[in-house]
This record gives C-alpha cells, sequence and structure tokens, in this order.
C-alpha cells in the first residue's frame, strides 16, 4: 500500500509487499500499448514543457518529471507520500488537466521509484528527514532557476506534508503557499484517532470480523512501549479494507497504474515497490517522533486538503491543528467521499479549489 502509514509506516509495507509483487506480472500484460496510448493521450502541445529528466540534487542523481501547457504558468510541485511511494508513475491518470494552469513537477525522492532505480537500488546512509527537507529545498531553488520563477506552490501529500510543512516554516521566501494534503500532525495522535474511527465504522456497517480483531488490539496503540507488529498490521489491513485508504474501495490500484506509466520501465516499476518497503524501515525511527503541534507560526500561506474518510492521516486531526495556524493567509478544504489519496479522488474538485484560491497567489500567472 502506497501511504504515509502513521505511527509504524514500515508495518504497512510489510504488510502489502508480498500483495504488489504478486500482481505485478499480472499488470505487465499490455503494458508496451498502453504506455503508448498514455503517452499519446496526454502529450503537450507545442510550446508547452514535457520534460523527464535526472538532476543532480543532494550529491545524487534525482528524477523529476515537469509538465505544462503554458510556460508562463506558476509552478507546483508534489512531494509525494510514503516515505518512498513515488507518485509520477500515477499521475498520469489524474494530473493532465491541472497542466493547463500549472507547471506540474513530479520528484521522486531518494529512495523512491526512478531515483532509487538510478542508485542501482542500494540503500542510501543519507536518508534522513533532514537530508530531505534539504532536497526538497533544493529541488525548489532549481526549478525557480531553471524555469525563471520567483516562487513556486508546494503540495505536499502524507509523508510528503512532513517535509513540505518543514520547507514552509524554514523557507518561506521560496513558495507563494505550501499546500498539504492528507496532512500529518502528530503520529501518535494519528494512530489513536485512526484506530477509533476504523472500529467505528466496522460497527456501523456490522463487520463483525473486523470488530472482534479491532476490539482485540486494545489498548491501541500501546501505552507501556512500542505497539506490537502484529497489532499495527491487523489495524491497517482494516483500516484499508474498510475505505480509509481510498474512499469506496478494500484496495486501490497502484500496481497497475504504475505498469501502464509512460515515464516508467518495468525495472522502475519493480524499484518502487522495493523502495517503498527500505525507505519505509530506514525512516521509521524518525517518523515515530513527528509531532507538529508547537508550530503554528507561518510566514507564507497555508492551504490543507483532507479527505472526510481518510482515517489514515484523520480530517479532525488536521482540521484542529489548522484551527491553531497564524499565516498571512489560510483555508482548510474537507473534501467528501474522498480518504487519503484525495488529489486522485477528487482530482477537478481539488483543481478548481486551486484555480479559485490559490492559483492567483502567483501574482500576473497567465490564464491558459
Amino acid at each position: 500500500m502506497r501511504s504515509f502509514a502513521k505511527f509504524s509506516v514500515a508495518s504497512l509495507f510489510l504488510m502489502a509487499m508480498p500483495v504488489a509483487a504478486s500482481a505485478a506480472p499480472a499488470a505487465k500484460a499490455d503494458t508496451p500499448s498502453a504506455r503508448a496510448a498514455i503517452a499519446a493521450a496526454q502529450a503537450i502541445p507545442a510550446g508547452g514543457i514535457q520534460e523527464l529528466k535526472a538532476i543532480e540534487i543532494g550529491g545524487i542523481k534525482q528524477w523529476i518529471s515537469v509538465r505544462g501547457r503554458n510556460p508562463a504558468n506558476p509552478i507546483l510541485l508534489f512531494i509525494h507520500g510514503g516515505p518512498g511511494s513515488p507518485m509520477m508513475p500515477e499521475s498520469w491518470a489524474w494530473q493532465r488537466p491541472w497542466e493547463d494552469y500549472f507547471t506540474v513537477v513530479q520528484w521522486d525522492q531518494r529512495g523512491a521509484g526512478k531515483t532509487f532505480s538510478a542508485a542501482k537500488r542500494k540503500p542510501d546512509p543519507a536518508m534522513t528527514v533532514d537530508r530531505m527537507q534539504a532536497d526538497a529545498e533544493e529541488v525548489i531553488a532549481y526549478l525557480e532557476r531553471t524555469y525563471n520563477k520567483k516562487k513556486i506552490f508546494l503540495m505536499g501529500h502524507s509523508w510528503g506534508s512532513v517535509l513540505g510543512l518543514r520547507v514552509a516554516a524554514h523557507r518561506p521566501d521560496l513558495l507563494y503557499a505550501y499546500i498539504g494534503v492528507g496532512q500529518v500532525v502528530n503520529g501518535v495522535r494519528n494512530e489513536q484517532v485512526g484506530y477509533a474511527q476504523t472500529l467505528a465504522q466496522a460497527e456501523k456497517i456490522g463487520n463483525q470480523q473486523a470488530v472482534k480483531e479491532l476490539k482485540a488490539l486494545a489498548p491501541y496503540p500501546s501505552t507501556n512501549g512500542p505497539t506490537p507488529l502484529g497489532k499495527v498490521m491487523t489495524e491497517r489491513k482494516w483500516d484499508v479494507a474498510l475505505g480509509g485508504m481510498v474512499y469506496g474501495k478494500s484496495q486501490d490500484d497502484a500496481d497497475l497504474l504504475r505498469a501502464a506509466s509512460p515515464d516508467y520501465t518495468d525495472y522502475d516499476v519493480a524499484s518502487a515497490q522495493i523502495g517503498e518497503l527500505l525507505s519505509a524501515k530506514t525512516l521509521l525511527p524518525a517518523v515515530v517522533n513527528v509531532n507538529f503541534d508547537n508550530v503554528h507560526q507561518f510566514q507564507c500561506p497555508i492551504f490543507i486538503f483532507a479527505g472526510a474518510d481518510d482515517r489514515t492521516t484523520p480530517e479532525s486531526v488536521a482540521k484542529a491543528y489548522f484551527d491553531t495556524i497564524r499565516a498571512p493567509q489560510k483555508k482548510f478544504f474537507k473534501i467528501e467521499r474522498a480518504a487519503h489519496y484525495v488529489v486522485s479522488e477528487a482530482p477537478g474538485e481539488v483543481l478548481v479549489d486551486l484555480v479559485r484560491d490559490v492559483r492567483p497567489l502567483s501574482q500576473g500567472a497567465s490564464a491558459p
């Protein structure tokens, strides 16, 4: 499963990886023709920007995709979740209309996707939260320098929202605004609230097996030390199965979407799966301690999108934190009939909100 999994991210990937690995061969069946068709359908017209390239960031080659119909449009950099779960190979399914209003940049972080392929799938000892925040700031500086932009919009999803919010606090001068999606606030509290909501959903729909297994976890998370891995895996299983990750679905289609991506080779698809697990294991100790409870003051506008049914980074936790934020401008968007993957579950609604409320902050940005 591709997500920042709150308090114990590595366990979710451990649970999901066998499923992803077994699904991969079937997803390959018509990959070449699917990739060609998708590439043709989403081609950027002449005069636009359509680039897929490796750039030097943090001492290594890291891959970005840069796509937009009008070079005069503002840049929106998307920081993916995970850790290690690239959005680049899935973005073809929802991103194309966004490219009429923004030059959208997808970035495979160190340890993820094409960047992990470029590293020959070797674990990266430099993979720390501080180093990856610095990477993000280097990517932003590269984009502003290369495309002659004074500032950009920064969107962080799930794990990416940890890096994104840190950048917003540290380098607001680089940003028109920060946009959090599935915003991480406090790992332990997310865990507590997510568990309670998952149990409530199981009781609401009368799934007695889910109720039995979830109640057996109490107290959850553990109050006298680390939560046992088995307990975490059980909670995650029902979070996913009951639609807390993708609204109305018991699983998502990440493997199929990645396999059809025109930006990825089969080797890259496999790298994404392997990189998810290794990234999660490497960063887990730091992820456990994520806590923005005392970070309230920002010098750039802050916008947060939250799925009403998100039980991975619960909407209620994000909203409570948002209410404490002091920023030049801020707005909270609660998206109904969506869970953790708001941008791909409700891409049109999110785009309308971005164009209406966020994009105007880039003074002089031209319309498509």
